[in-house]
């Protein structure tokens, strides 16, 4: 058992912060102390003249021969360095230890014959991030998708040579629960009952529409598979990691999980969901060595972009533009690397890292460097968010748009 080294009485930092704080309480009122009685002494030697001028030329004596044998400037000014010095130490061992990591995973830099759990892989993010752990890791990777013509092409593309490292599934995500634990159940038996290490949540639907525009049925589909299907998966595949004793689970978000976007309505509800839940899940997890990352990426290149720019509003394709793309090769690469490390969070760019900062909130961090960033730049990252905003309301209150569609 490792619980008492999470207690904070077997913690040395611990220990070495009360203890200087007791050491400056100490200090304090050994020093309030002496002022007191000297302060007394003075007050009773007022009222006996004698003692007074007795007193006036003890300290004219003590004054020449201090003139004599004063301490030089030198000495004085290096008694200050050294106390400020120590002040600053202090000051820095109470935020290091305010400041610490809550926790700390550690990396994970071969994943060789590592059992990964893809959603939503047979296109887009999800394929690259498999044909990554397969080529670059030696992974072994199962793809859990529903349309198993896109299957079939994609594990033809990964795998040609019938790679025994890759195995396809159909399934619903946000169909019944028991379908997923099912082919939960048949990913592991085929890759020689590995137990799932590292589990990503991809698999998504988005489009574009006004909230008048879209139908309750269609935001009930948006909740269940961005939403329902990433916590189906994540139950099914838990009680593995616990076995192993490790795990990572990652959940795809957006930036569109961080910020409100218009046309969005639907898809960024469940992307702000997976957040929350990301945020509960990793506080019962941590005392299990399993890890939680949030990905948000921003629009990238792949086959589901392009079929949703088709019937995206004006407003959103403007607002849209402002982030930039990515490659699906680039967002796979860092999901991959934040996974290793097991970071909370995973951002892309300086529009990402800006609503990191300013939507991390309570969120647990990894790093001290991190936080400190975070601490530093959340006002200009207000700042400079309130002034895009502007812009997004601009666009969003233009009439002339409204009448071009």
């Amino acid at each position: 058992r490792r619980d008492w080294m999470m207690n904070w009485q077997f913690n040395w930092f611990g220990w070495s912060f009360y203890l200087a704080i007791i050491a400056c309480i100490f200090h304090l009122a050994t020093a309030f102390f002496a002022g007191y009685q000297g302060m007394n002494k003075y007050l009773h030697d007022t009222f006996d003249y004698e003692k007074v001028n007795q007193e006036i030329d003890k300290r004219a004596t003590l004054r020449d021969s201090a003139l004599r044998n004063r301490t030089p400037p030198v000495e004085r000014i290096d008694m200050w360095l050294e106390f400020s010095i120590a002040i600053i130490v202090l000051i820095l061992l109470v935020l290091a230890y305010v400041l610490r990591p809550i926790y700390r995973p550690c990396c994970l830099p071969d994943l060789r014959d590592v059992h990964v759990v893809i959603t939503g892989g047979s296109s887009g993010i999800g394929k690259e991030l498999a044909k990554q752990f397969l080529d670059k890791h030696q992974a072994r990777v199962t793809i859990l998708a529903r349309n198993q013509k896109r299957l079939d092409e994609c594990r033809q593309e990964l795998a040609p040579d019938n790679n025994e490292r890759l195995v396809c599934l159909s399934v619903d995500v946000s169909g019944a629960y028991s379908a997923v634990q099912k082919a939960i159940e048949q990913a592991c038996q085929y890759h020689g009952n590995r137990p799932v290490s590292i589990l990503i949540n991809n698999a998504g639907v988005f489009f574009a529409r006004a909230f008048d525009e879209t139908t309750p049925e269609e935001f009930e589909q948006m909740i269940r598979i961005n939403y329902l299907g990433a916590v189906y998966c994540t139950k099914a595949c838990l009680p593995y990691m616990r076995q192993l004793g490790s795990g990572r689970i990652v959940l795809v978000s957006s930036q569109a999980g961080q910020l409100g976007v218009f046309g969005y309505t639907s898809y960024c509800a469940t992307k702000f969901a997976l957040k929350g839940f990301a945020e509960s899940l990793q506080m019962e997890l941590a005392r299990d060595n399993i890890y939680v990352t949030v990905a948000y990426p921003p629009d990238t290149d792949t086959p589901g972009l392009a079929q949703e720019n088709i019937s995206k509003p004006i407003e959103t394709q403007l607002i849209n533009e402002t982030s930039g793309m990515l490659s699906a090769e680039e967002v796979a690469q860092k999901i991959i690397t934040s996974t290793q490390k097991g970071s909370f969070s995973c951002w892309f760019g300086i529009n990402g890292f800006l609503l990191e900062s300013l939507t991390s909130g309570a969120q647990p961090i990894t790093s001290t460097l991190e936080l400190i960033a975070q601490t530093l730049t959340i006002g200009l990252a207000r700042m400079i968010i309130v002034g895009l905003l502007n812009t997004f309301y601009g666009i969003s209150k233009n009439k002339n748009l409204k009448k071009t569609k």
